[in-house]
């Protein structure tokens, strides 16, 4: 099994686990994966996500303050984009590896077991 190196400065393990909390709900998921395509506004998630508008704010707002998701003003509508192009990448990779568990596991190479 590969170890973690730490980087040259020390890692905050307690912001990383922060981070990890706010990706770690289905809504706020489903609206990250929707802004890897580009800029959307709550209107676009309530008919992806089939939530509330009141629900998407929510979960936006936890994305906003944890530094993930950046709104911008377009007239009466605000609009968000990926704060961090790398958040796409991350999204991917969690559906790349819950996909591999699924089907029995993940190599000590981090891909799928070889049976």
């Amino acid at each position: 099994m590969r170890t973690i190196e730490p980087s040259e400065t020390t890692v905050d393990y307690e912001h990383v686990a922060e981070i990890f909390k706010a990706l770690g709900h289905a809504t706020r998921l489903g609206i990250l994966a929707k802004a890897v395509s580009g800029e959307f506004c709550v209107t676009d998630l309530q008919e992806h996500l089939d939530r509330s508008q009141a629900n998407i704010s929510q979960h936006l707002a936890v994305l906003r303050e944890r530094g993930l998701a950046i709104p911008e003003r377009r007239g009466n509508r605000v609009c968000y984009r990926l704060a961090d192009e790398r958040l796409a990448q991350i999204v991917k990779l969690a559906v790349d590896v819950t996909n591999s568990v699924s089907r029995g596991g993940l190599s000590d190479e981090g891909g799928p077991q070889q049976r």
